[in-house]
């Protein structure tokens, strides 16, 4: 697989669709997702492509200094790590699919949120349901506004496969949407999502009948059909098992029932025409910290992949322990990575470090992604030097036991006449490892459940003239009277096989659909109004954190009453974390601030002017140029202001800029007098600590020293640290200030610029 030229379709490794493609401008990186274009003539869109497509594994790729073993080709347009630019801004991207997980309840804030998370390297779209999709017996039309998910609508996934095509083109991948076939309407969202070019699906019989009480005879003929669908457009399917140890109350103790539920769906769906490679397994470590979660988590990942050779996995974090520490949760989510690490990953899925507070929010999502990369990366090719002893008796007696307990678990589901008798007599448990069970089961009922009795036996010499379709389908034979290649043949195609007669629905609600809700934001988006979002356009929502030095119940309230007296509407805490109880405690507060910015009245400074190297050669071999510097205070660091100065990391001796360098914890005094005796023409002091506004202090005393000595007019004082900014330093007496990611050239660029000025005004 190669990646797409910008405004090119992606072909490679998915199955082309026979419809028209409908193109569109390409993507521009510094303009907004035109979201009315991408409802416009939405019913003559059709998916460039059907199926999935997998990441081209490189086993060498070399990314400036370093020799990466389990990577991928590099993105067209992207946005590195945070600490990228140490390394020459080198972006590598991870062998395996990334996901991110996107619950907003708004398609049309979905997507942008999706273009975000692409740049920042993921694959894998998978956006959440409305709440209670899943019990839905019918599709949806339209697109309403959900509830903890979004509504998986004919529209939406349309216009998001419409939004992805564009996306994907621009940063040079393909991208994979995906859904969920759950539910009595499960073969109904099969069919749709196989005509709308949907990826990759969650499908699971034994999540409808344990999770949903779907009545079991309809949950699995409804899989037969919906898992055949699926294989017809080449799309990948996710099981549901992770459930177990997401509801379960002791989850580390579901791990033989969990590779129970993995080898039943995993049977199923190849049955049902899935091909192994199709089939990804959710595997999710069962438990968290405090408990000695890898020591325990490591044999049940090694039995999972010894006993589903040939499958994907999928790997999902833990949500079952998650609170509303987002700290903690991106602790565990990294432990989880590096299983992942240690054995085998095909798709890594990300859990938002909110996830157990609130729906993902746009920047969570993203912190989500970058934890995956940074970790996945981090750890490349640690097997290489790292392995696991699979000969150590405890490790192997643990790997053995999982193994020997779900072979037993089926022996007993067999002995009491199979699954469906075993979910009745409550084989699945909450707090018991088989054989315990502690009478905590999951009961359902063969004859019970949602859309019991609604199965239609098929007469014998039953006949369905469309494609995709699961058992024995009497089909006449090629030359015979009747005859037909394929079964859609006999009534002129079907929507499989041409997509000119997939139907269209648009809006049925007049007042909850999508045009309505732009029509609202229309000035905010129109005019470019600034307002602060977290899940949607103009939501206004902020997040404050704070500490208070009172109890826990005393803080909370009175954040509340903070978050009033700053004008937030709704103020809300969503954590709290005691620091001491009597010390005090730390709190995030969640608001709203009803207030939008009009850009055109920002008074936005110009960027410094950057000098090439040549002019500033030029200058400094005419006049000359002498600089002193130092750390000043008490503060002993000295890297920032060494890559400044020195030639080797292209600082201002490289320009033949004289430098006095006096190192660190210098007085400003000191700093400024040497700067005097070696009549130099700009003084540079780092002040990096900035506890007490030290930093402050330095900057406003050096200012006033250089008036008292009478040389503030012929001396340059530039400030730098990473607190610093050119307007604070500006407001505490420097010329200038520069802080994060300042290069040498900018600074002598500012010299350079500033002196010329002072000589052709005859100062």
């Amino acid at each position: 697989m190669t990646s797409p030229e910008p405004g090119k379709p992606v072909l490679a490794g998915g199955r082309g669709c026979s419809g028209s493609l409908q193109t569109a401008s390409p993507l521009q990186p510094n303009e907004k997702l035109d979201l009315v274009e991408i409802l416009r003539d939405l019913e003559a869109y059709r998916p460039r492509r059907k199926g999935w497509i997998w990441r081209r594994r490189m086993p060498h790729q070399f990314l400036g200094p370093f020799d990466y073993r389990q990577t991928s080709p590099l993105l067209a347009r992207s946005i590195s790590l945070p600490a990228a630019g140490y390394f020459g801004n080198i972006d590598p991207q991870t062998d395996c699919v990334i996901t991110t997980e996107i619950a907003s309840g708004r398609f049309e804030d979905d997507i942008r949120r999706m273009r975000m998370a692409a740049w920042h390297g993921a694959d894998h779209m998978m956006v959440i349901r409305t709440a209670g999709q899943s019990h839905m017996d019918g599709l949806l039309e339209g697109t309403p506004e959900g509830t903890g998910g979004v509504p998986v609508t004919r529209k939406q996934v349309r216009a998001t496969r419409k939004a992805l095509d564009l996306i994907e083109d621009e940063v040079g991948r393909p991208i994979n949407f995906h859904s969920y076939v759950s539910g009595v309407a499960g073969p109904e969202m099969a069919v749709m999502f196989n005509e709308e070019g949907v990826n990759g699906a969650h499908q699971d019989p034994q999540y409808n009948v344990l999770y949903r009480n779907i009545n079991m005879y309809r949950s699995f003929v409804d899989a037969a059909e919906a898992k055949r669908v699926m294989a017809a457009a080449g799309m990948v399917q996710i099981d549901g098992a992770h459930n177990a140890n997401a509801t379960a109350r002791e989850a580390w103790k579901v791990m033989p029932e969990l590779l129970v539920q993995h080898a039943i769906n995993c049977a199923y769906s190849v049955s049902a025409g899935l091909p192994k490679e199709a089939v990804a397994l959710s595997t999710v470590p069962p438990d968290a910290p405090p408990a000695p979660c890898m020591r325990m988590d490591l044999p049940y990942a090694i039995a999972l992949r010894d006993l589903f050779k040939g499958y994907k996995m999928r790997a999902q974090e833990n949500t079952r322990y998650m609170e509303s520490c987002g700290r903690e949760a991106t602790v565990s989510h990294v432990l989880n990575l590096m299983i992942s690490r240690l054995t085998t990953v095909d798709i890594q899925s990300t859990i938002t470090p909110d996830e157990g507070r609130n729906v993902p929010w746009h920047y969570n999502s993203i912190h989500a992604v970058n934890t995956a990369r940074q970790a996945l990366v981090g750890m490349d090719g640690m097997r290489d030097f790292v392995k696991i002893d699979r000969e150590n008796f405890e490790f192997k007696s643990r790997v053995r036991e999982l193994k020997e307990r779900a072979v037993l678990f089926l022996e007993g589901m067999l002995a009491v006449g199979g699954y469906f008798s075993a979910v009745e007599d409550g084989f699945f448990v909450d707090t018991g490892i088989y054989p315990e069970t502690n009478d905590d089961g999951i009961v359902r009922f063969a004859n019970g459940g949602v859309a019991a009795g609604s199965i239609v036996p098929r007469e014998e010499d039953y006949l369905a003239p469309v494609c995709g379709h699961f058992g024995n389908n009497h089909l006449p034979e090629a030359g015979e009277p009747g005859g037909a290649s394929k079964p859609c043949d006999l009534i002129g195609g079907c929507t499989l096989c041409d997509p000119s007669l997939v139907p269209f629905i648009d809006e049925l609600d007049p007042e909850d659909n999508v045009n309505t809700r732009l029509a609202q934001e229309a000035e905010l988006r129109g005019r470019g109004l600034i307002k602060p979002e977290v899940e949607w356009t103009g939501d206004g929502t902020v997040v404050v954190t704070m500490f208070l030095p009172v109890r826990e119940r005393v803080a909370e309230f009175a954040a509340l009453e903070l978050g009033r007296a700053m004008n937030l509407s709704d103020p809300e805490v969503i954590h709290k974390q005691v620091m001491h109880p009597a010390e005090g405690t730390l709190i995030e507060l969640k608001g709203r601030l009803d207030v939008a910015i009009d850009p055109a009245t920002l008074v936005i400074p110009s960027k410094p002017k950057v000098l090439t190297s040549e002019d500033i050669r030029a200058f400094v071999t005419q006049w000359g140029l002498k600089v002193v510097a130092a750390t000043v205070g008490e503060d002993e660091h000295s890297v920032g202001m060494r890559e400044i100065l020195d030639i080797k990391h292209g600082g201002l001796e490289g320009f033949g800029i004289e430098c006095e360098y006096l190192g660190t914890s210098v007085p400003v005094e000191k700093v400024l007098d040497a700067a005097i005796e070696h009549a130099a023409q700009a003084v540079l002091i780092s002040t990096i600590i900035t506890h007490n506004d030290v930093h402050r202090e330095n900057m406003q005393k050096l200012a006033d020293l250089a008036v008292e000595k009478g040389v503030r007019g012929r001396v340059l004082l530039i400030a730098g640290g990473t607190q610093v900014t050119d307007e604070s330093a500006r407001s505490f007496g420097m010329d200038a200030g520069f802080g994060r990611g300042t290069k040498g050239i900018d600074v002598a660029s500012f010299i350079v610029e500033t002196l010329n000025a002072r000589s052709a005004c005859g100062a």
